[in-house]
């Protein structure tokens, strides 16, 4: 069965207000009622599944999904309605919220902070892997506290036994703005924390350097002249791919190629691929999606 992967970003804000963190993702207002997150659930079921005979694996996301009320009743829509469900989450701060929430999760994406208690993490990472589920792991390192911030998540590898990916911040949150200000030798303990010297490279140094020695004129350039070009091929967007922001604002790429309105007012989900007019496929993701030349079907 062919599958269709729906990114929802369910909500635009998170309680905890992390300040490295983009404020489009922690400064939104309340989510929208629990049964409009149900009528367009089923709405891109009884589509992409009953009408097209495709699979549904979910990926969700916020701001933190977590903040928003009855939300184990969604994921439970969610799994029921679809091939598997990915959570992308902080953890919250409550254990039994994760008993309710659980048997409908199959890949936990987490994200332990600096205020996050580990004796959480450590009871996900025991749950997920006796279950046999995939969990992942990521920690942000602040620029001003990378020493404490790596002593902190090494403390909880070498308890759990499990890899934790550190990763570096961007000013909100954007790799076009660049890093934060992180001292060279801090870089170089984060790459050697995450076993980058071990591979031969200084990514984390790089990285920054690139940034002090490049215009944004420089890395638009870099951008779309190291991708891919489809532009005016017919591209599956919206057929294998649909990303729903926190307002509700729909698109079948993250390039946007062709928005395709709102689902929580007037939305029709698409049953045919679209025509490219992108200069380039600088997206990973968007790589993915099946392209062809106009006329070929």
């Amino acid at each position: 069965m062919e599958k269709t992967v729906i990114s929802w970003t369910l909500n635009d804000y998170c309680r905890a207000q992390c300040e490295y963190c983009p404020t489009h993702v922690r400064g939104g207002l309340a989510p929208h009622e629990t049964s409009e997150y149900l009528r367009v659930a089923n709405q891109l079921i009884s589509h992409y599944r009953d009408r097209l005979g495709r699979s549904i694996h979910w990926i969700i996301n916020g701001g933190e999904p977590l903040d928003i009320d009855d939300i184990a009743m969604v994921l439970k829509v969610f799994k029921a309605g679809g091939e598997s469900v990915t959570l992308h989450t902080n953890g919250g701060k409550l254990w039994i919220d994760w008993w309710a929430i659980e048997p409908y999760v199959d890949n936990l994406v987490l994200t332990f902070h600096f205020w996050q208690n580990p004796a959480l993490i450590k009871y996900l990472i025991q749950t997920y892997t006796e279950k046999n589920k995939s969990i992942q792991i990521t920690a942000p390192i602040r620029h001003r506290y990378v020493k404490e911030d790596l002593a902190r998540v090494e403390a909880l590898e070498k308890d759990t036994g499990f890899v934790i990916v550190k990763s570096l911040l961007y000013r909100e949150g954007s790799v076009e703005l660049g890093l934060y200000n992180y001292d060279t030798e801090d870089l170089r303990l984060i790459d050697i924390s995450n076993g980058k010297l071990d591979e031969g490279g200084t990514s984390a140094v790089e990285q920054q350097e690139y940034y002090q020695e490049t215009t944004w004129d420089d890395r638009y350039k870099d951008t779309y002249s190291s991708n891919p070009v489809y532009t005016g091929q017919m591209c599956n967007a919206g057929i294998e791919r649909l990303y729903i922001g926190a307002l509700g604002w729909v698109s079948g790429s993250a390039c946007n190629n062709q928005p395709m309105g709102n689902v929580f007012n007037s939305f029709n989900p698409p049953d045919s691929p679209q025509k490219c007019g992108m200069i380039a496929c600088v997206n990973n993701d968007d790589q993915l999606i099946t392209k062809f030349p106009l006329g070929a079907l």
